[in-house]
């Protein structure tokens, strides 16, 4: 949230700077503009990228607002737990626990685990479904960042259309200032957009997308441990080595909670 806060907090900034200056703000909305600009740049990614792709790139705004994540504190204890149950009866054991994982590329690691798919397969295979996601979860940051590269060449046309209105009415010369001050409006639309919203947000999703690669290449990692038969413990001291400063999992967090308790009665 506090994202989209501050992507407003620019547009405010800017807006009221004009205003300080005694810019009227009804010289700064034009509709003709705003559509050469909007709509031209959207046509361009449009061409560009397709309509399926353009309009993820438009949902993925609200990550922005609540960006998706993987709680791989949560996913260790789990796939520790998986392991201890395969351990004690069975790989076949863990497909109960199927329709439990909300997240399709974790459900469809267990399937493969109780499917006792083949450690070069199953490695091999997780790695396409990995790498597919990756590709699509990449698209909203590319998206945003071609609209930040066409807008302001949209922009600049958009002026240059406006200045040719204006030269056609050169017998009028009341309404030159005027009308040259609307036709640099579309350039200030296409600038604004891209260096205020459009290049931001895409950095911004791409961060996103690129920290959700990593996360899922823990999952990926745990899943090959499970595989191999590891204990959870083993899976769990592994996985925690990704974490850097992600929060710890459940049950270390447990055990680090008894060390005192216990010293305390050595004591």
């Amino acid at each position: 949230m506090i994202n989209l806060a501050t992507l407003v907090l620019g547009i405010i900034v800017i807006v009221g700077g004009a205003m300080t200056d005694h810019v009227p703000l009804s010289s700064l909305l034009n509709l003709t503009a705003f559509i050469i600009v909007m709509c031209g740049s959207t046509a361009a990614c449009l061409i560009q990228f397709g309509f399926r792709t353009l309009l993820s790139g438009f949902k993925a705004v609200m990550w922005m607002a609540k960006p998706p994540r993987i709680d791989l504190a949560e996913f260790i204890d789990r796939v520790a737990d998986w392991s201890s149950k395969a351990r004690g009866f069975g790989t076949l054991v863990l497909e109960q626990e199927i329709p439990n994982v909300e997240d399709p590329f974790q459900r469809q690691g267990l399937q493969m685990i109780v499917d006792n798919t083949a450690p070069e397969e199953f490695a091999s295979m997780l790695g396409i479904a990995a790498e597919n996601l990756d590709r699509e979860q990449a698209h909203p940051g590319h998206v945003w960042e071609a609209l930040g590269g066409y807008s302001p060449t949209i922009g600049v046309l958009g002026a240059v259309l406006g200045l040719i209105h204006v030269m056609m009415r050169l017998n009028h010369p009341s309404e030159l200032g005027a009308g040259i001050a609307t036709a640099f409006i579309a350039t200030v639309y296409g600038v604004g957009f891209a260096n205020l919203v459009a290049l931001p947000l895409g950095a911004r999703l791409k961060s996103i997308a690129k920290e959700l690669e990593r996360e899922r290449m823990v999952v990926i990692q745990g899943f090959l441990l499970l595989g191999e038969g590891k204990p959870g413990i083993v899976i769990r001291q592994t996985l925690k080595s990704f974490l850097h400063e992600e929060p710890k999992a459940k049950a270390e967090v447990e055990e680090q909670e008894d060390v005192p308790e216990t010293a305390s009665q050595a004591a």
